[in-house]
């Protein structure tokens, strides 16, 4: 979590405050653009250019790329790895609505020349609209209460469906999407069903917490759901930290009951051989 417990603080009993706080942090130190352990600079927070930032995922999507034509980041928070797909010469969709993220995205993209990159600047679930998205940093989420965000810090953004944007524009070519959507992720794959039978089948590369204190409850309630969606789907997972072990339903039943996933395992790859 890239939240400061101080800047917590501020944000529920002075919001303007913690908004003056964050718009200051983003015109300093998180406005510098660094060079990457990857070759590309980004703005942002700090922890984006080092090479411990996500090793498991990073690794295991740099070698899916070699296999794929298409990669859509959905959540693409800053364009890290939007940026990383379009720095592989990848064709690549981001999708982000959180208006603070957007503007480091469409910085990033511009300072390292990815300009044939698409972005849409808005968020996805199962039907079009408009939502509001709450928070005002990094962790923005649909989701109210997620990582404990004040609800009064909202902004209103325009929603579509990943079927919207990928069923007819893709067809026949090999996808890899990554989603990162604290906690809407569910509500985005019902918005997917038709990408989900796309042929050739696309890979997906999804988080997913069941107990995190940034869930409201302590408990994500559709955590095993996602996983169903999937397998009757003919879909086979694998957790990406954790040597890439295969995940049964039977493991998820049983992370399900226990109220926690074995090995603090949060990110999943679901793919058909």
């Amino acid at each position: 979590m890239l939240f400061t417990s101080v800047g917590k603080v501020i944000d529920k009993f002075t919001p303007s405050l913690g908004r003056s706080y964050r718009n200051f942090r983003d015109r300093n130190s998180f406005g510098v653009s660094r060079t990457t352990a990857y070759g590309f600079r980004l703005a942002g927070s700090p922890i984006f250019s080092g090479d411990t930032f996500e090793p498991d995922e990073v690794k295991l999507f740099l070698e899916l790329l070699e296999t794929h034509d298409v990669v859509i980041d959905i959540g693409a928070n800053v364009g890290f790895y939007s940026c990383l797909a379009a720095s592989r010469s990848k064709q690549t969709v981001a999708i982000e609505p959180f208006p603070r993220n957007l503007n480091f995205l469409l910085r990033n993209l511009s300072d390292n020349r990815f300009t044939d990159v698409e972005v849409f600047p808005l968020g996805l679930g199962r039907s079009p609209g408009l939502k509001h998205i709450y928070g005002f940093a990094e962790l923005a989420s649909f989701v109210p209460g997620w990582n404990s965000e004040n609800e009064i810090l909202f902004s209103t953004v325009p929603i579509t469906t990943l079927d919207t944007i990928a069923v007819h524009r893709f067809k026949g070519k090999k996808l890899l999407i990554k989603i990162d959507v604290e906690g809407f992720e569910l509500e985005v794959m019902g918005g997917s069903l038709e990408t989900l039978d796309l042929e050739p089948r696309p890979t997906w590369l999804i988080e997913v917490l069941l107990n995190d204190k940034a869930v409201p409850g302590g408990i994500n309630p559709q955590f095993g759901e996602i996983f169903e969606l999937f397998w009757r789907s003919g879909y086979f997972c694998r957790s990406v930290e954790d040597g890439r072990k295969f995940v049964s339903q039977a493991d998820v039943e049983r992370w399900v009951a226990n109220g926690a996933v074995e090995g603090d395992k949060s990110n999943f790859m679901f793919f058909v051989n």
